[in-house]
């Protein structure tokens, strides 16, 4: 649910200030962190079952790529807003 916050506030930061953003990174942080454990508690409980573990996997991969994404664009707002960076 935290993540999901972290989402609409994702999406709320194009509109409002960058906060929003670094709201999301850290709430992506804790899903990566927390999904990678239940991945290796779940591989180790259950012999590594692949067909259960793929979705797993692939929302794993996913929210990597977002926070990427997030985070170089919480970088560029913060390079548009310093004042030693005047075009």
């Amino acid at each position: 649910m935290l993540h999901f916050i972290g989402s609409i506030f994702l999406l709320m930061s194009s509109l409002l200030i960058e906060v929003l953003v670094v709201i999301y990174i850290v709430t992506n942080t804790v899903h990566l962190i927390f999904c990678t454990a239940f991945v290796i508690d779940y591989a180790l409980s259950c012999g590594f079952c692949a067909l259960e573990t793929i979705p797993v996997f692939l929302t794993l991969i996913l929210s990597l790529y977002f926070w990427l994404v997030a985070f170089s664009y919480w970088r560029r707002l913060q390079w548009e807003h310093n004042p030693e960076n005047d075009d």
